[in-house]
């Protein structure tokens, strides 16, 4: 199954998969079929779809009670599509919201600031007192317009790019003079 069809090595480390096979093992199922391609990406998609909305509605009914924080982050995926997650942090405990596919958009500060308000929106803005966003200027461009709409959110930019830049930049091996004293 694993070589047939090209699934990765890390399936067979997966809790779900190894209690599947030590059930039907330990079990005599005589007749049974496993689930199809149509059911697999359609019923069964949904109703697990619909299982993690359950779940995750308790905490969602908090966020009315609790300070939340929207991060996101930019990235380009395998196939060079550029991406934008969304997460929603309540408590230190984060929650992916989405992710954007930004491919062939023109990524200025007015689309910026376009889905971190629609991020907003769906989360509800009395809820939000922070969003942290790369250390960009074109994100600190749409942070200004975001400021306008919701002058009580905090607009935080993520440090740990320039950060690593300038701990690279220190700890670069340099010509050193004799005398000279390194940090």
């Amino acid at each position: 199954m694993f070589y047939s069809t090209g699934l990765p090595f890390h399936l067979a480390r997966n809790p779900y998969y190894v209690s599947s096979y030590t059930f039907t093992a330990n079990q005599s199922i005589s007749g049974y079929i496993p689930s199809g391609y149509n059911l697999l990406r359609t019923t069964l998609l949904q109703n697990e779809r619909a299982n993690i909305e359950r779940l995750l509605h308790p905490i969602k009914l908090s966020w009315h009670e609790k300070e939340l924080s929207i991060v996101s982050d930019g990235w380009t995926d395998a196939q060079r599509r550029h991406l934008i997650n969304f997460m929603v942090v309540v408590e230190g405990a984060p929650m992916f919201l989405k992710a954007v596919n930004c491919e062939g958009e023109y990524k200025d500060k007015w689309f910026i600031s376009d889905l971190i308000s629609t991020s907003i929106l769906e989360v509800g803005p009395r809820n939000v007192v922070q969003v942290v966003t790369d250390y960009a200027l074109l994100c600190k461009a749409a942070e200004l317009l975001i400021e306008t709409q919701y002058p009580h959110i905090f607009w935080t930019p993520c440090v740990v790019h320039p950060l690593n830049l300038a701990l690279k930049n220190i700890c670069a091996a340099k010509h050193i003079e004799a005398n000279e004293v390194v940090w």
